[in-house]
């Protein structure tokens, strides 16, 4: 008896675990004879290059015990297709749009959670797992996550449907992180932000709270005209003066120490001033940001996100000055009238629904660090994002990247963002503290 001809379509351009078990079902209605869609098909349906060229793809097919040909057929499948290769039955998934009788169709379910679709984003994880190899103890950005490449792709600000989807949310988890009401976007540093921001907002009598490089650095970020007094952050309470401004950097990245915000929000409305606030280390790790009137930061600390995007934040009642300058204007920045940072935003997108996990594993290296050095780590203010040690940190590995901070330190910061790609601890494996 003349055994049926079975036929099953497919690209297979990422042949899987799926393809053999329909193809031993398939055999067990006769011989299997698959229509192996062409290369020009798929790059004119699908829009790519396959990964496997059609002459390779076949030659994979044809080795496999349960198929007995392998011919080329359009995307479409039709009567015609069929008669061309004698076949009798056409076999397809539940997503059969072939123009076939129903008489000659077979349908069987697809398998579960497998498809070359699932693959090709398991190929973009191990790959950015791959390049994650090297540990980097530093502030940060510290690794590129399979999320930051995610929604990478042609974007742009005016008329693009889908960024406009992907900046609102990023924006508005933004919002909620920070506790303000408007935030603006632009390229840039965290630097330039707060360059901005300074100019933007602050002016008259300035209290800056000092802790270290970053926090000291913003006397170099101010407009002309303030009236600055600078004061460590252990006298603030020494502090009587009414201010325009209190300025202070939440986390001092250079000497791991975080400020008690409230602490200095009180100072600040103690002294009838608002509050700016240096968010660039602090942000998406530390609470209170609702207390500051005005911040700035970037994304690729705290919100885990690309390189590239400088965020200003500030509460609806401060109106920013209208800036003598085109570029340097926030004004400018918020009616978009220039290129945004388009990727860094899209690198934020697929971070909102897991910023919790990674956050968690940032927690996870610290307190391995801290149960590990718990004899040499100094005590008080420690910040999320980095610890304090009495040491010189070493390591004999040439795929770590210790953090030299800017300020001069008898001891080394090191900082954990540098394994947030997986959930394993090896940063105490791999350093050691003389």
């Amino acid at each position: 008896m003349t055994q049926k001809r079975i036929m099953v379509d497919m690209s297979a351009t990422l042949i899987h675990h799926g393809h053999i078990r329909l193809l031993k079902k398939s055999s067990e209605y006769g011989r299997v004879i698959i229509g192996l869609t062409t290369d020009n098909e798929i790059i004119s349906k699908k829009g790519y290059q396959p990964e496997l060229d059609f002459e390779y793809r076949k030659e994979i097919l044809e080795s496999i015990i349960y198929v007995d040909e392998v011919v080329p057929v359009p995307w479409l499948l039709d009567e015609e297709v069929l008669a061309k290769y004698n076949i009798d039955l056409l076999v397809h998934g539940s997503d059969n749009s072939n123009l076939i009788l129903d008489s000659k169709l077979k349908i069987f379910p697809r398998t579960e959670g497998i498809s070359s679709s699932d693959i090709r984003q398991n190929v973009l994880q191990s790959i950015t797992q791959i390049n994650n190899q090297k540990m980097m103890l530093t502030p940060g950005p510290a690794v590129v996550l399979y999320e930051n490449l995610q929604y990478l792709k042609p974007l742009f600000g005016r008329g693009d449907v889908e960024y406009e989807k992907i900046s609102e949310s990023v924006i508005n988890w933004i919002k909620q992180l920070s506790g303000q009401d408007e935030v603006v976007a632009m390229q840039g540093s965290a630097t330039l932000a707060l360059e901005l921001a300074t100019h933007s907002f602050v002016s008259g009598k300035v209290l800056l709270i000092s802790t270290g490089y970053y926090s000291d650095r913003l006397k170099k970020l101010l407009p002309k005209g303030c009236s600055l007094t600078i004061c460590k952050y252990e006298d603030i309470s020494s502090i009587k003066d009414s201010f325009n401004w209190v300025l202070c950097a939440y986390t001092e990245t250079s000497v791991a120490f975080k400020v008690d915000l409230q602490n200095v929000k009180d100072k600040a409305s103690e002294c009838g001033a608002k509050l700016f606030v240096d968010a660039t280390g602090s942000i998406g790790l530390e609470d209170n940001h609702q207390l500051a009137d005005a911040m700035a930061f970037s994304s690729c600390k705290g919100l885990f996100g690309l390189t590239g995007a400088g965020f200003v934040a500030h509460k609806s009642d401060l109106i920013p000055k209208d800036l003598d300058a085109f570029y340097f204007n926030l004004n400018t920045q918020k009616d978009k009238m220039t290129t945004g940072p388009y990727h860094s935003i899209a690198s934020l997108y697929g971070v909102i629904d897991k910023h919790g996990i990674f956050k968690q594993r940032v927690i996870n290296s610290k307190n391995a660090i801290l149960e590990k050095y718990h004899k040499i780590v100094r005590s008080g203010n420690q910040p999320l994002l980095c610890t304090y040690l009495e040491g010189e940190v070493v390591s004999n590995d040439d795929n770590i990247v210790l953090y030299s901070p800017r300020s001069n330190l008898s001891g080394s910061v090191v900082c954990h963002f540098g394994e947030i790609h997986h959930d394993i601890v090896n940063i105490t494996n791999r350093i050691s503290v003389n």
